[in-house]
């Protein structure tokens, strides 16, 4: 097995400078997953925080993500060292933690994600089994792939911005628009014009700590103006709405404009 063959596809194309798209899972099916994945997206977000089903009703899913060169994300339901251990055990790559707030929540997320000695991660990865991935492969190289993405969405992680995405480990920094607008006071209302002019200037306040922005969207012209404001992590929407056919076509779009902007 070679050295690449844990490399995590979002850290990469993000230390490249280069977008990195992806789509939501909008229901345990591995159906819906196949099909998303199919589009050709580069990550795939599982959802364990508001969707009604817990990690055993999605266990077979980061395993097709990763027979497909995607990387499978999951948003764990909170900073919970045990909710992280067991999704990344089913193969995610990727852990997103919602509502972190301060610098040591994100010391946290990262601790809990990771193997000694950069953190605390309990030894025993299931999805390698079903893969036949030796530990041999994998465990060296776990803590390289493993992604972290910590969501801000209350008063607290606004305040703390810049030194949640200052944390060593913390990957992607990302905008949730609807928790935003709620803790702005505009509950409901992601376009309100204060909660956009905080979205408008959040991928410059975390790239002062060189970390990308991500956020999440639908469609093709709001993806496309986020990529211009200058987030580079970016759900651009799912199957359930814009079908396999139309989220296609957006990725690709989405990929020329990427394409044209950086000149490859």
């Amino acid at each position: 097995m070679s050295e690449n063959k844990f490399e995590n596809k979002i850290k990469r194309l993000l230390a490249a400078g280069k977008p990195v798209w992806g789509a939501s899972l909008p229901d345990a099916s591995e159906f819906l997953a196949k099909v998303t994945v199919d589009t050709g997206i580069d990550f795939l977000w599982i959802d364990l925080e508001h969707r009604p089903f817990e990690v055993e009703a999605v266990q077979w899913i980061p395993i097709i993500c990763r027979r497909k060169g995607c990387e499978p994300l999951v948003r764990v339901a909170g900073l919970d060292a045990q909710l992280i251990k067991k999704a990344l055990d089913i193969g995610a790559s990727t852990i997103m933690v919602p509502q972190i707030n301060n610098a040591e929540e994100a010391r946290r997320a990262v601790q809990y994600a990771k193997y000694p000695p950069e953190g605390t991660r309990g030894v025993s990865p299931s999805w390698t089994f079903y893969m036949d991935v030796s530990w041999d492969d994998y465990l060296p190289r776990a803590n390289q792939e493993t992604c972290i993405v910590v969501q801000i969405e209350s008063p607290s992680g606004i305040q703390n911005l810049e030194s949640i995405a200052a944390v060593p480990g913390v990957d992607v920094v990302f905008a949730g628009p609807m928790d935003l607008s709620a803790c702005l006071g505009h509950i409901g209302q992601p376009g309100h014009p204060e909660v956009q002019k905080f979205l408008d200037e959040f991928p410059s306040r975390v790239a002062k700590a060189g970390k990308p922005a991500g956020i999440t969207l639908r469609g093709f012209d709001a993806s496309g103006d986020a990529y211009a404001k200058g987030y580079r992590f970016i759900c651009i929407g799912n199957v359930a709405f814009q079908g396999s056919v139309g989220l296609a076509a957006d990725l690709k779009k989405l990929r020329d404009v990427g394409a044209l902007s950086d000149g490859s």
